[in-house]
């Protein structure tokens, strides 16, 4: 943690928890931190204190923000201001900025590492500008110091020249360097005899900094200002080497005479402390964008989930009361295969917010193959051609769809790359192969041994890559892309992923012959290539009469879930509310058999609910269903005593299926 210790924080605010909550959470980073609750007291208490930095509400009695501010500013034009303003306050917040407000901040404060940045971001903005004045005025005042002295001796000036402490030249009309001190020398990497009388100045600057320069002198010397004050600028310094330095460099013209004095700072690990500051910045605004782009997702998926159950459960329903044979049952398995499919989309947006590894299950994969062909022809140029050999009538395997997504597209992401600036033919294929063991000998990490495979290929007729290239291809961080196509971290995903589902991944290329990968999966199912989501709907178990407590404020969802549970054989208690659903509960819990309970609902969730339930009877069995798991995970469960969770959306038949299952334990 940063050493805070020493910076001194006004917070100018009317309503007093938010001074309080912001006074706690700076404190604790070692802040020290004064308050106050309308803008006369604040500039009291500033006029007191001398704060390092003020955090000032725009919309307060009396003297509001704005009027705070330009006081402020006119009192300590270097003092950063930070404003804080709520959403609907934008007018407000851009004359603010025009003000001279630092920073802005959006009421109310959500996330105070927000308010932590900021703060940091100002202070350290401040210290830098200081810094930076520091210098300036240090750097007038030696040249102006040297020219004076030089002015009386020209030993004197000599011995000041060449021991001021930074580097320095003095420049002829003609750009040739005639005088220059040991400390430009250093610059430079050559010695004094080969640069005094010999070089120009201009063949130790960068090319697009010459003109700059060269104008300035002219300015100074040929149209004979009499204002003999160095001006400063940052240019970029070329020495013997051609290593380039970033340099202050100071411009004078010594009077009475045509010709400049010019020294020079080093700057160059100031700047490359800069650029690192804008590379944790960049980094920053990366990971809030991804987070909030997660945040939505996850939102999204909650709600398509909640559609998506009662969907999914009246046509089991249906398809439970009508003959398999009729139209009616026909449409209803459609519609139910439909639904199972937007669930599986739905899964995939829950990626972009996922915080660990997805459970896997039997899956088949030429859905997954056609869903990255789909994507890759909206995204790819017209100059690569597609090639579609996926064979549908291949088994299922044990995986992740979305993770196997990952990995196909990863791969085809990489062969489009390859072929981006020739064009090309891009070729995806899916077949089942068997392998002897005699085939094994070849693949030794296929743990599962002998048997149906399911391959996996992706090809192209690209660039290829040379065999140094391919031993390193699955490292972590390696990349043969240009800069900003690739974090090397694809191939080496990949490979985990395939590895995790005791699969192999294999690689073909030659330079300028293309390049073919090939996944090898094995195959757990090759009788029945249905997914196993789509057949539970058959091969549910009915209830005998036990009481359920169905808790769910998605109305839709509950009336269904009661209507499919009653023609399964169970009582069904059901309600919208947890409150309520906890009053009942209390009154009747030893004629409840089992609960099923919705997460997010007002009042209490379900996560919430399951624990005051299990404190009344805790043997109760409780099943928490939800359609997005941002904020629940495994170990919370558990440690509830929840004995099952199920994502959203689920049929009334696997819930069944479910229930039947906790019932007998």
């Amino acid at each position: 943690m940063e050493d805070n210790s020493g910076f001194k924080i006004l917070t100018i605010d009317d309503e007093f928890y938010i001074r309080q909550s912001i006074r706690s959470y700076l404190e604790d980073y070692g802040f020290i931190v004064f308050e106050a609750e309308n803008g006369q007291n604040g500039l009291e208490v500033f006029d007191r204190e001398n704060p390092d930095l003020v955090l000032l509400d725009l919309r307060m009695p009396e003297m509001g923000g704005l009027e705070v501010l330009e006081i402020l500013k006119a009192k300590a034009p270097d003092i950063p201001l930070v404003v804080a303003s709520g959403t609907g306050n934008i007018s407000a917040v851009v004359e603010a900025l025009h003000l001279g407000a630092w920073d802005y901040i959006l009421k109310p404060i959500e996330d105070m590492s927000v308010l932590y940045h900021s703060v940091q971001k100002c202070l350290k903005a401040s210290q830098l500008k200081k810094e930076n004045k520091q210098y300036q005025e240090r750097l007038e005042e030696l040249v102006k110091e040297r020219t004076h002295e030089l002015q009386q001796s020209e030993e004197r000036y000599k011995a000041i020249f060449e021991y001021t402490g930074t580097a320095a030249i003095i420049i002829e009309p003609d750009d040739t360097i005639s005088m220059v001190n040991s400390k430009f020398c250093e610059f430079a990497g050559m010695d004094s005899p080969d640069i005094a009388g010999r070089k120009k100045w201009v063949d130790f600057v960068a090319a697009e900094d010459i003109e700059v320069i060269r104008n300035y002198i002219d300015a100074k010397v040929n149209l004979e200002i009499d204002d003999y004050a160095p001006m400063q600028y940052e240019i970029k310094f070329i020495g013997n080497n051609e290593e380039k330095k970033y340099v202050y460099v100071s411009l004078g013209v010594i009077p009475g005479t045509d010709r400049a004095v010019v020294s020079l700072l080093d700057v160059t690990e100031k700047k490359k402390a800069e650029k690192r500051w804008h590379s944790l910045e960049k980094q920053l605004r990366k990971a809030q964008k991804m987070e909030a782009i997660g945040t939505l997702a996850g939102g999204i998926a909650h709600d398509l989930n909640n559609i998506l159950s009662p969907v999914l459960g009246y046509a089991d329903m249906i398809m439970q009361s009508s003959d398999p044979e009729a139209n009616v049952y026909k449409r209803s398995e459609k519609i139910q295969k439909a639904a199972l499919r937007a669930a599986d989309l739905v899964s995939q947006i829950l990626s972009f917010n996922r915080r660990g590894e997805e459970e896997k299950r039997r899956i088949r994969i030429h859905p997954v193959s056609k869903e990255v062909i789909k994507l890759l022809k909206g995204s790819i140029p017209s100059t690569i051609t597609i090639v579609d050999n996926i064979d549908r009538n291949c088994g299922s395997v044990e995986a992740d769809p979305t993770q196997i997504h990952q990995v196909i597209m990863n791969l085809c992401t990489n062969a489009y790359h390859a072929m981006e600036q020739t064009g090309g033919t891009l070729t995806v294929g899916l077949k089942e192969i068997t392998l002897t063991g005699t085939d094994m000998l070849e693949y030794p990490n296929l743990t599962g041994g002998k048997g149906v495979y399911l391959s996996i290929e992706v090809s192209d007729t690209g660039s290829g890559m040379s065999e140094d290239v391919v031993d390193r291809i699955f490292d972590p961080y390696f990349t043969t892309k240009g800069e900003g196509k690739g974090t090397g971290l694809g191939l080496a995903t990949a490979y985990s992923i395939v590895r995790s589902c005791k699969g192999d991944i294999r690689v073909k290329t030659k330079p300028d012959k293309g390049t073919t990968f090939t996944i090898l999966l094995p195959v757990v199912d090759t009788e029945n290539n249905m997914d196993n989501r789509e057949s539970t709907a058959k091969s549910f178990k009915v209830g005998s009469g036990e009481r359920l407590l169905m808790v769910d404020d998605d109305k839709d969802i509950a009336r269904m879930c009661k209507e499919g549970f009653e023609f399964l054989g169970y009582n069904v208690e059901l309600f919208f509310s947890s409150l309520e659903a906890l009053d009942f509960f209390k009154e009747n819990y030893h004629t409840i058999d089992l609960v099923v309970t919705d997460q997010t609902m007002p009042g209490k969730t379900g996560l919430d609910l399951a624990k005051d339930m299990l404190a009344i009877k805790k043997d109760i069995p409780i099943i928490l269903c939800s359609g997005y798991t941002g904020m629940i995970n495994k170990m919370k469960i558990k440690e509830a005593g929840i004995k099952s969770f199920i994502m959203k959306p689920v049929t009334v038949g696997d819930l069944s299926n479910e229930i039947q299952k906790i019932l007998k334990q």
